[in-house]
């Protein structure tokens, strides 16, 4: 009896373990961070009180605020909620200042693969925008479909002579987005994140003897890109979003710069500024860890 007894307490220590490590998108020893544009390739229980975005154009200025929760249905599936609050202000004082909600964008994710020894995951996912919002602000007035797939590697399998690298991981997606409009618009859209932690440093390659908080960040790097297809889209569009993550068991905190890195971009954009604020949920609210599957 008391063999079974500890059997069973090992058993359900170790899914408080499993479901731990996977709530934080842990692959191995990686822990993959909540990028800024770019969609997190791992399915998690999280919630982004706060994704702060201010844009400085030669039309005028605009800020947005965006919000979401992602719930994990099962271990490797989850189903995401967000949408943003705009304002745009033109510089023609004859043009009015506009605010309102956008769209509601909801997305299914699933990691159909994980290597913990590679630190590699790859995931599938669709997200569907219905037209929820506003058109002062732009917001599209018909309903947008993407299926779109997503990865992350970490490259703490290089060798002992390139230890030094082992902290860098990558990020990444990449699909179609298309809107049932008249002109079928189609946008294909893909995002890389680059990103260098010093907590795995710390932790797997070397103790340099960085406080906190110096030893919980995590410089990166985003480059985003859009191609219109078709319909409304036109043109190609790159920016660059460089930054600066803090991440611990409880929170992610971070802000980086955008810049345009081709003409159809500046078009839109001189430059920005983007921040989160992201909140996971299971460790301050442990009841959240429940899924239904």
């Amino acid at each position: 009896m008391r063999t079974f007894c500890t059997c069973a307490v090992m058993i359900v220590l170790g899914c408080f373990v499993v479901t731990e490590v996977r709530a934080h998108g842990v692959v191995g020893q990686r822990s993959f961070i909540e990028p800024f544009v770019t969609e997190d390739v791992d399915p998690k229980n999280e919630m982004v009180i706060a994704r702060p975005e201010w844009n400085h154009s030669r039309d005028g200025k605009s800020f947005s605020l965006g919000f979401g929760l992602e719930k994990k249905l099962a271990d490797t599936l989850s189903i995401t909620l967000d949408s943003e609050w705009d304002s745009i202000s033109p510089h023609d004082p004859a043009e009015p200042q506009t605010t309102g909600f956008n769209n509601l964008g909801i997305t299914v994710k699933d990691a159909f693969y994980i290597n913990q020894e590679h630190e590699a995951i790859l995931s599938a996912a669709l997200e569907a925008t219905a037209p929820t919002g506003t058109s002062d602000v732009a917001a599209e007035q018909a309903w947008s479909f993407k299926p779109f797939f997503l990865y992350g590697k970490g490259f703490g399998d290089l060798p002992r002579s390139l230890r030094y690298l082992r902290p860098f991981a990558i990020q990444g997606d990449a699909g179609f987005e298309i809107s049932i409009d008249h002109d079928r618009t189609t946008t294909l859209a893909h995002n890389l994140t680059l990103q260098y932690s010093i907590p795995y440093l710390e932790a797997f390659v070397r103790d340099v003897g960085l406080e906190w908080p110096l030893s919980d960040l995590l410089p990166m790097t985003e480059f985003n890109f859009e191609h219109g297809i078709n319909g409304q889209a036109d043109g190609t569009r790159i920016i660059a979003t460089p930054g600066i993550v803090y991440m611990d068991r409880y929170l992610e905190i971070g802000v980086a710069g955008r810049f345009p890195l081709n003409d159809t971009a500046h078009q839109d954009m001189d430059w920005g500024v983007i921040g989160i604020v992201d909140l996971f949920i299971d460790d301050i609210f442990p009841a959240s860890e429940w899924q239904p599957f």
